[in-house]
């Protein structure tokens, strides 16, 4: 069965991000996550908007993982 959506690319970083990097990353994130809320409420039900539920659940968590590790660092 070929896949709907691929792989993430492997991602290594050499040092956790900082705060200002977590608050940036959390920013994108979230407009990435409004426009695959866009796509999900616009697309008939099948296999794209399985994929876009999907696509929020995971940006949730990352977003979610970022905060903890900005908040954990000193951030606000």
């Amino acid at each position: 069965m070929k896949k709907l959506v691929p792989d993430p690319p492997a991602i290594s970083l050499s040092a956790p991000p900082s705060p200002e990097d977590c608050n940036t990353l959390i920013h994108v994130l979230t407009l990435t996550l409004q426009q695959s809320a866009n796509v999900l409420l616009d697309s008939p039900q099948g296999p794209q908007r399985d994929a876009m539920g999907m696509n929020i659940r995971v940006l949730c968590r990352m977003i979610n993982a970022l905060n903890e590790h900005a908040t954990a660092q000193g951030a606000t």
